[in-house]
């Protein structure tokens, strides 16, 4: 039997539970127990409490939203609505504003729902979960993970910027510079990667920010905004999802976030983004100008998903990083013994699980995985030659593996592996996705690709560094990363190249092919790229480096090199001064393309370089016109 004191405390949380719905018109359909005498007494309260002048904003920050997710995961709903309104929340406890573990079969509806994050930690954990659909909801941060302002001072010797920071915008020291065009509000051109900048405070209350060289290209008066992370105790990210499957968000906008705006992780997959947004905010409380940040690193990633995501319909905008990415990577083989191997991890949400395949190559042998055990670096078994690698191995380089991410795998049958391979699987991939009708517009990539089986249709890439990349980013000669099987139709491509360059890399081109780890055959076939086009490119517009069984057909190439080129993977040898770059390729079609204003800085429609081989129409299948 309940005391009084605990009936009086419930019936008090009832009441104002309800006086919130009755007061911006909701049902209170999600008080499962209510039944029709109940709510006329909670409307009437509601009535009473109106007339006293009861404020919206206090009943609001009664809502325990938290709370509501527990319950309806408890009870086993099929539905929950959050009450529309701003909440401004911070975690209970942990490191996550609303946790959404274990759910099944759920939809939350958030329509009108505004979260403010007043800690700069992550807002919302899936984890665990299936066939759970979050729609309306919109996710901001205060304070903002970034501060803005504008260029006072350049340095004489380009070593230092001085910068003013806007009104209403975080005094903190953060470092993360970029620059951007006053007219434009984007990432100003001819602007590369400012990396390792370092903030200080001046004695008149400006930033400088110091950088051999950071002044290159740079103006008094450039708006400039300085990224920092997760706050104190915070973990990063807007939205995860981890160990989950058939996750749907529909029309779910971000507005900033302390690291990327969404991730996915070690999960099923399935996930579905139908209307997401990831753009900038409401000009903050003080403020006089608008937002020129949205996610302080990446917009959206993807990695080690059995299956790809579905994305559509959405808006990637103003990211610090690469707007989409799909990633997953390769394992060392450290021992075998019959159906038994222990593997180590670049990352450990690489982790196989019973029932994935594992293999070198896509068309080489494999074994399926029986169990999976964690096991400590010091008790494996592992040669001490090995160890050796693992411990001496420099960045990027093949035997670079951190952290204690050692698993035995049972097969299925007798290892086809050897000690010192280095496998993948193609489960963990996130093959299978879809990318349709989208909108980007960041600096960075739009889309860094390790996954294949997919079909990227009617999207638009505007102002990107490269539009599409496809690459494993990998130092170990497997299949690991590279994406096969992949149509690329319909989508415009334009303004892309003209800033961040990487000389260094063998990533170029508007939308390109790179993998130099992969050598022992082909690192991606079967490749349709169809009815694209590519409008004002910066630049190489076309990459087919290291691919097999492509078609080129019915793209249009505009205004291409009207500008002086970038130099993307000039220390490859690549030539950017060339339209279409085909190297190391076989069995290339190119038919009904057309280059219209092929501009004084291009010396090549398609650069055909050896070795090739079974390349038709590079003369007949481009056409330059006007």
């Amino acid at each position: 039997m309940i005391n009084a004191r605990r009936k009086d405390k419930f019936i008090i949380i009832i009441l104002v539970i309800s006086m919130l719905l009755f007061s911006i018109g909701m049902p209170v359909s999600f008080v499962a127990s209510a039944n029709e005498s109940a709510i006329s007494s909670f409307e009437a309260s509601a009535k009473a409490a109106d007339k006293q002048g009861a404020s919206k904003m206090a009943l609001l920050a009664a809502v325990d939203v938290q709370g509501m997710i527990n319950t309806a995961i408890a009870e086993g709903r099929s539905k929950l609505t959050i009450p529309p309104g701003t909440y401004r929340l911070e975690p209970k406890s942990g490191s996550t504003i609303l946790n959404i573990a274990n759910a099944n079969n759920l939809e939350i509806v958030a329509t009108g729902v505004t979260i403010i994050g007043t800690k700069l930690t992550r807002a919302i954990a899936v984890t665990g979960s299936s066939n759970v659909k979050i729609s309306g909801m919109i996710i901001n941060y205060d304070p903002l993970p970034f501060t803005q302002g504008r260029v006072q001072t350049v340095a004489a010797d380009l070593s230092y910027l001085d910068i003013k920071l806007d009104a209403g915008y975080p005094r903190e020291l953060y470092s993360r510079l970029a620059i951007y065009d006053p007219a434009t509000r984007f990432q100003k051109r001819g602007i590369n990667h400012l990396w390792g900048t370092t903030a200080a405070w001046n004695a008149n209350g400006t930033m400088r920010i110091t950088l051999t060289g950071v002044g290159k290209n740079v103006a008094v008066g450039d708006p400039v905004t300085l990224a920092g992370g997760p706050g104190p105790g915070g973990i990063p990210h807007a939205i995860a999802v981890e160990n989950s499957k058939g996750i749907v968000f529909t029309n779910v906008t971000v507005h900033t976030a302390p690291g990327f705006g969404f991730i996915e992780a070690n999960s099923d997959g399935g996930t579905v983004l139908n209307g997401f947004k990831l753009i900038p905010g409401p000009i903050p409380p003080g403020a006089t100008e608008k937002p020129l940040l949205t996610a302080i690193w990446d917009g959206i990633q993807f990695k080690t998903s059995r299956l790809g995501p579905t994305v559509e319909n959405s808006v990637i905008q103003s990211a610090g990083d690469d707007s989409f990415s799909i990633q997953s990577g390769d394992f060392g083989v450290v021992k075998v013994q019959g159906t038994d191997i222990v593997i180590v991890l670049r990352d450990d949400s690489q982790v196989p699980r019973v029932g994935d395949r594992l293999k070198r190559f896509n068309s080489s042998p494999e074994a399926v995985v029986v169990s999976v055990q964690k096991v400590p670096r010091a008790s494996a078994g592992i040669a001490a030659s090995i160890l050796q690698k693992i411990d001496t191995a420099a960045d990027w380089t093949l035997w670079r593996f951190t952290g204690d991410n050692y698993y035995k795998i049972k097969l299925d049958r007798t290892s086809p592996f050897q000690v010192e391979s280095f496998i993948f699987s193609p489960d963990r991939m996130g093959n299978g996705f879809t990318f349709r009708n989208n909108t980007i517009y960041s600096p960075g990539r739009g889309m860094l690709l390790k996954a294949g089986g997919g079909l990227i249709e009617g999207n638009v890439f505007r102002g990107s560094d490269k539009a599409i990349i496809v690459s494993p980013e990998a130092v170990s000669d497997s299949h690991a990363g590279a994406g096969s099987n992949l149509i690329i139709r319909n989508n415009q491509i334009i303004g892309t190249g003209y800033h961040h360059y990487m000389p260094w890399s063998d990533q170029a081109g508007a939308i390109g092919f790179a993998s130099g780890n992969v050598t022992s055959m082909k690192a991606f076939d079967n490749i349709r790229i169809e009815n694209n086009t590519f409008d004002s490119v910066n630049g190489l517009n076309l990459n087919l480096t290291n691919t097999s069984n492509v078609v080129v057909t019915g793209n249009k190439f505009l205004r291409t090199h009207l500008d002086t080129p970038n130099n993307n993977g000039a220390d490859k040898g690549i030539d950017a001064k060339s339209v279409i770059w085909v190297k190391n390729a076989m069995n290339v079609t190119f038919t009904t393309n057309t280059i219209d204003r092929m501009g004084p800085f291009s010396s090549f429609a398609v650069n055909v370089q050896p070795p090739t081989s079974g390349i038709n129409g590079a003369n007949t299948g481009v056409i330059v016109v006007n």
